[in-house]
């Protein structure tokens, strides 16, 4: 048996592993995953050992993570797994908590929440000078569509720490905050984006706003970077791709669909390299396939096998990973030649044309884009949920 991860990481060195979690989470999953009937017992040894290998408590040099997502959804999830710590902090932020407000009072919450998860990160932040060990603080989904709010929050959550990334929505509203954060050294993470447009968007405005920032401050912000992240998964499983092909009984086949993704980054990587733009393609949202022998296999994971790119991996698939590419070999295929046969099935549903042309949606359309509005409702709905729960302390 081997790591999967390990393997994968071997293959370029610019190829980088991102927890889609909060840090904070990390031992509750070790001991679960270790622990679960999905781990033979004979097995279980490896698997535990190369988990305290990897991260927490390892030597820094052999984190496997290069770096941290997170959310709202991700963040209510902390207090959740880790009830008893949690109420305990919440109460102590009530305590200081001088407003009446649920809202207010999630805010600081979360922001602890962030703060405790950067602060695990920090050796590796520091031990690569700034290059690695970033998280994502994201701003609040029910403020996707107010700027001024959005740019306020931002800076708040800038200030918890150094290796604290904003991440901002793909919206409408979130285009100006891209340019404006990069003007000030501030680490951004494109987050709801799904299409061309967007991507190449957030593109300009990150390297129009770090331009900015490197002509009007001698000394650059420490630890500045970038990164784009596309929602694979979430793109083909909308309505308005997966649920028209299903519809229509398109002869599209579950992995074809999958497809779509490949070709959108690989051509948002390529014109991003090509353009200059000081910023890397991120994806997440990997799903789960079985092929015709009947093993379980990640094709988002496989696709990007080899390529500059970071995938960001939640802990359920970091595991299945771990388990279903134990004893797999990991072929490169960030260079695999395009499908015109494949990309010609896709060009059947709209979505997918308008996703993949740079051109195919203008900014002032981005909030009707249709993955957003339905992601935009899953993060509120989770918002709002650990919102009304922190309320409860009030």
């Amino acid at each position: 048996m081997s790591n999967p991860w390990k393997k994968l990481k071997k293959l370029n060195p610019d190829t980088e592993i991102w927890w889609d979690s909060s840090p904070l989470v990390w031992p509750n999953f070790k001991k679960e995953f270790t622990q679960s009937s999905a781990v033979p017992e004979s097995e279980k040894k490896w698997f535990g050992d190369e988990l305290e290998s990897m991260f927490f408590d390892a030597p820094v040099e052999n984190w496997i993570f290069d770096g941290c997502t997170t959310n709202p959804p991700l963040s209510w999830a902390v207090l959740k797994t880790c009830k008893s710590e949690w109420d305990k902090i919440i109460i102590e932020k009530r305590k200081a908590y001088k407003g009446k407000s649920k809202y207010g009072l999630f805010v600081d919450v979360y922001s602890e929440v962030i703060k405790r998860g950067a602060e695990k990160f920090m050796p590796l932040f520091e031990a690569s000078k700034g290059k690695s060990g970033h998280i994502s603080g994201q701003v609040s989904p029910q403020l996707f569509y107010n700027e001024s709010a959005m740019r306020e929050m931002a800076e708040q959550l800038a200030d918890l720490s150094p290796n604290v990334m904003i991440k901002i929505p793909g919206t409408t509203e979130g285009m100006p905050i891209y340019r404006y954060l990069a003007s000030k050294g501030i680490a951004t993470n494109a987050t709801c984006v799904f299409t061309m447009s967007q991507i190449m968007t957030v593109a300009r405005m990150i390297d129009e706003g770090r331009k900015i920032h490197l002509k009007e401050f001698p000394k650059p912000r420490f630890g500045w970077r970038a990164v784009c992240t596309h929602m694979g998964g979430r793109l083909e499983d909308s309505a308005a791709f997966r649920g028209i092909i299903n519809q229509q009984n398109m002869d599209i086949s579950p992995l074809e669909l999958r497809y779509a993704s490949e070709v959108l980054v690989k051509k948002a990587a390529r014109l991003i390299k090509d353009r200059k733009h000081p910023i890397k393609m991120l994806h997440c949202s990997a799903r789960l396939h079985r092929n015709q022998n009947g093993e379980w296999f990640y094709p988002h994971v496989d696709m990007y096998a080899g390529g500059p790119i970071v995938y960001t991996i939640p802990p359920k698939v970091f595991g299945g990973v771990m388990m279903s590419y134990k004893n797999r070999e990991i072929v490169p295929n960030w260079n695999a030649p395009i499908s015109e046969e494949k990309v010609e099935k896709l060009n059947q549903v709209e979505y997918f044309r308008l996703a993949y042309d740079e051109n195919g949606y203008d900014v002032e359309q981005f909030n009707e884009i249709p993955s957003l509005l339905e992601n935009e409702e899953d993060f509120v709905g989770a918002a709002k949920q650990m919102v009304e729960y922190v309320g409860n302390f009030l």
